[in-house]
């Protein structure tokens, strides 16, 4: 599960990165790219007693015309004109844990992962990308859904130095109750002492990151990323729960083939 939730984050960070690999390439061409690589990454997780983690991970990115692959996200390009574009997704969520995971989590019911089905909304500004999206559990493991809308903009060349790219992004997102109360609450039958029964409600919550990209020639890149996500106080609240944050750092290398 551990590893899984490792590969996710990096496979959402590769395919952002490769999504602007793609219209700049002139090795590949607009239509297809595939790329691999290798990195690590540290993750801290809000759950009690799980604590931070880090782990080397291996690294993958497939496109081809309005399809796009990166480890348990895929999404189709349905609609793309002047600026606007429209695309379903299919991404599997890896958010749950193992009783075993933590002191804190004994006697817990495991919470699983699922695959949730939706789709994205997006304007190109400049060098900059509004974004919504929304998705929902297929799988009637939390049986909830999420709302995102984010923002980030690609510094190109900052500094003088031709080949960095530098894209921060900022966000806020809206979990529904279902998805909070599976990942982060707690059942009756879950209940001891110090750890109540709790019933998590919908959250909004705020996304950031800084993701940074240098490309050494036409083969070979280097990245690196850190993000933090802030939890909503009805998460926060909840008797497993220490952290008030999600953050992940990786460095990774990948090779264009």
């Amino acid at each position: 599960m551990k590893k899984i939730l490792y590969i996710l984050i990096i496979m959402l960070a590769v395919g952002t990165a490769a999504g602007r690999e793609v219209m700049d390439s002139n090795y590949a061409g607009p239509s297809e790219l595939f790329m691999a690589g290798a990195g690590a990454v540290i993750s801290m997780n809000p759950h009690k007693g799980i604590g931070t983690e880090s782990r080397g991970i291996p690294l993958f990115f497939y496109q081809k015309e309005k399809l796009s692959l990166y480890g348990p996200m895929m999404n189709y390009s349905l609609i793309k004109d002047a600026g606007w574009e429209v695309r379903g997704l299919l991404r599997m969520r890896f958010e749950g844990y193992e009783e075993d995971d933590s002191r804190y989590l004994r006697g817990m019911d495991d919470r699983e992962w699922t695959l949730e089905l939706g789709g994205s909304l997006s304007r190109s500004l400049g060098e900059g990308r509004v974004t919504a999206d929304v998705s929902a559990d297929v799988l009637n493991e939390h049986q909830g859904h999420e709302v995102r809308l984010s923002y980030n903009y690609d510094f190109r060349g900052p500094a003088g130095i031709r080949d960095l790219m530098v894209t921060p992004s900022i966000g806020v997102t809206y979990r529904s109750s279902g998805l909070n109360d599976y990942y982060y609450g707690v059942r009756s039958d879950e209940a001891i002492p110090g750890r109540p029964e709790y019933n998590v409600g919908d959250s909004i919550g705020l996304l950031t990151a800084l993701r940074l990209n240098y490309r050494f020639n036409e083969r070979w890149s280097v990245m690196g990323m850190a993000g933090v996500q802030l939890l909503g106080s009805e998460i926060t609240d909840s008797p497993i729960v220490e952290r008030n944050y999600r953050a992940s750092l990786l460095l990774g290398i990948i090779r264009r083939f």
